[in-house]
């Protein structure tokens, strides 16, 4: 691989295929770059790679699992190949909460007694 660069658009394209995340930019206004940065969600540290996302569905462990699995043969052969992903979840869309607060019972139909 010749740079950062290109590893972070490789690792943004695996996390663009992962169902139920999206990536969650640091930057607010990234018009003013050259090109599309899709990896600015992406930090590669020292033996860290931290992953920002907006989780767009419910539980967070399979899609942690997920997420991991996709950026691994992203990762293997890199300095990073045995580095922690760390996973960030910066926000929850609203379509992960009311999925979720429609498979549980409500209180409210039986007066608040089970």
């Amino acid at each position: 691989m010749s740079d950062n660069g290109e590893l972070l658009d490789r690792l943004a394209a695996a996390l663009a295929e992962v169902d139920g995340v999206l990536p969650a930019a640091s930057l607010t206004d990234v018009s003013w770059l050259p090109k599309p940065v899709r990896g600015t969600a992406i930090e590669l540290g020292s033996d860290l790679v931290e992953i920002r996302v907006i989780a767009t569905e419910l539980p967070l462990r399979p899609l942690a699992d997920r997420v991991a699995a996709a950026v691994a043969p992203v990762l293997s052969g890199t300095a990073w190949a045995d580095a922690t992903v760390r996973l960030v979840v910066t926000e929850l869309g609203a379509g992960a909460l009311e999925e979720d607060r429609d498979a549980r019972p409500s209180t409210r139909d039986s007066g608040g007694k089970s």
